[in-house]
């Protein structure tokens, strides 16, 4: 009787949305998010909407960077992050359209280099495991490895040098870097590169015309969203702008087919509606056969499940069942910017935000739950007060302890440190040196050069493309320094940097 209920509640609502003005429903969704913008002082924010196939919204909030006044609109191009994994699996939807791949292909028939120390991975890894989160690898593995320089390949055989933290596909374990490989299968069956592939088969027919992917893609752009960091103190936003190489493109470009598209909401909007649509872009053309395009939007494992709602994670998709509608969505976090891609079938309804911040999901999602109370009529409900609170008053994480070489209250002399090592083949060779009495540091297959900082006894800390490496040294009790290891940022241990003789 419950169930019966809710079924007949949700059926009202739908048709109740059916019959609401859409003048005012933009009206109202505007509103709202010049405020969700002022309470999180974001500086800068596209929003687009679009129903039954035409724009409901689409425009800019705010401006590009903080301090200036040049503004935000719907097509300024943001990086779109983790949402650009639906385009790699898109893609590899494409190729199995054309009999070119099959999803469930072992990985090692396609690729002889997929070597994984794991046994299990390497002997039952299929196409379809890669873009699902569940091969058991510890979230976000290997992903500071291209701040140091590491190419796709390189990174990818790192990550399968390690173990797997959990079991093979037991529960969904966020990982970006098995999307190298799925990348390194359409380049094989294609005989093109991942980043022809999307302006062949996905930018070009959408007409994404301000789309592009990694470092040179965006700089390009000639309406850019600039990057700022978001984080507080004593409760307080604290929003400052990256500049240089705090803004990490050169892992833009590595992570590519994991969280490297670059989009603007109008561009990120039709994306949304060639899947709501089934594979079909504005001219009615298909791009996808409805069966692959039925595929990517399947759940396949649980992503969470409360007693309101159900998520699924299908092939790079979240697929939530609440009591308001399906949503199917992707978000999307990239150093300084932030995003999420959502279609709502049972409304006819596409949404893309992108913010030139990583301020929370709190400002994405509260607009987006916003959008869904007005579609269906009900009471209004301030979803972004709340998450702010919530995100004020959350508990930091606990500090990365991933060395092996324990902490030290004694600090070493700095020309202890000094010399040649080396991590053998794959890691490389690491030079440390003093200049002007500061320690520096060359290391990682590009040789990039960066400045050394101490932070407390046998620890130095140095910046690489937007993220901080800790380097703890082995020093020996009579104070000559052995060897140097790298806290990876996610518990990865690897050989440490032995010192040359």
């Amino acid at each position: 009787m419950k169930r019966l209920f809710l079924i007949l509640l949700l059926l009202m609502a739908s048709l109740t949305g059916l019959s609401q003005d859409r003048v005012s429903v933009a009206q109202a969704l505007d509103s709202y998010i010049k405020q969700v913008r002022r309470q999180w002082a974001v500086p800068g924010m596209s929003v687009a909407v679009i129903q039954g196939g035409k724009t409901l919204l689409a425009k800019g909030y705010g401006v590009k960077e903080k301090g200036r006044p040049d503004p935000v609109d719907e097509n300024t191009v943001y990086q779109i992050g983790s949402v650009s994994k639906s385009f790699t699996s898109a893609l590899m939807a494409m190729m199995v359209d054309e009999g070119l791949v099959r999803w469930d292909d072992r990985v090692k028939d396609l690729l002889p280099d997929f070597r994984p120390v794991d046994s299990v991975v390497r002997e039952e890894t299929r196409v379809s495991d890669l873009m699902t989160h569940r091969m058991g690898y510890t979230s976000q593995a290997a992903t500071y490895f291209p701040n140091l320089g590491y190419d796709r390949d390189q990174t990818a055989r790192m990550l399968y040098l390690q173990k797997p933290q959990y079991g093979f596909r037991e529960g969904k374990h966020y990982n970006n870097m098995t999307f190298l490989t799925a990348a390194q299968i359409l380049e094989k069956v294609s005989g093109k590169t991942w980043e022809e592939l999307l302006q062949e088969r996905i930018f070009g027919p959408l007409g994404m015309t301000g789309a592009s992917s990694g470092k040179t893609g965006y700089l390009n752009s000639p309406n850019v969203a600039g990057q700022h960091d978001f984080s507080n103190r004593k409760d307080t936003l604290r929003v400052v702008q990256l500049r240089g190489n705090n803004r990490a493109l050169e892992w833009l470009t590595v992570i590519g087919p994991a969280g490297g598209v670059n989009a603007s909401v109008v561009d990120l909007a039709r994306w949304a509606e060639f899947h709501r649509t089934g594979g079909l872009n504005a001219a009615g053309e298909r791009l996808l056969s409805q069966e692959q395009a039925d595929y990517l939007h399947t759940g396949v494992v649980i992503d969470e499940q409360t007693d309101d709602h159900l998520t699924l994670y299908g092939q790079c998709w979240y697929i939530e069942q609440n009591q308001k509608c399906r949503l199917y969505y992707h978000t999307g976090t990239t150093w300084g910017h932030t995003a999420l891609c959502v279609f709502i079938p049972e409304f006819e309804m596409s949404l893309a935000i992108l913010v030139d911040s990583e301020a929370p999901g709190g400002v994405r999602f509260s607009i987006l739950k916003r959008l869904v109370d007005l579609w269906l009529g009900l009471p209004d409900v301030d979803y972004s007060s709340a998450a702010l609170q919530k995100w004020l008053h959350r508990k930091g994480s606990a500090p990365s302890k991933a060395s092996r070489f324990p902490l030290r209250k004694e600090r070493p002399a700095a020309s202890a440190l000094c010399g040649n090592y080396s991590a053998g083949e794959l890691l490389g060779d690491a030079r440390i040196w003093l200049k002007d009495n500061k320690l520096c540091i060359k290391i990682g297959p590009k040789g990039w050069t960066h400045r050394m900082l101490h932070e407390r006894g046998n620890r130095w800390v140095f910046d690489s493309d937007g993220h901080r490496f800790r380097a703890t040294f082995d020093v020996r009790p009579d104070g000559t320094v052995r060897a140097f290891d790298l806290d990876w940022g996610h518990g990865e241990t690897f050989d440490p940097w032995i010192r040359k003789k």
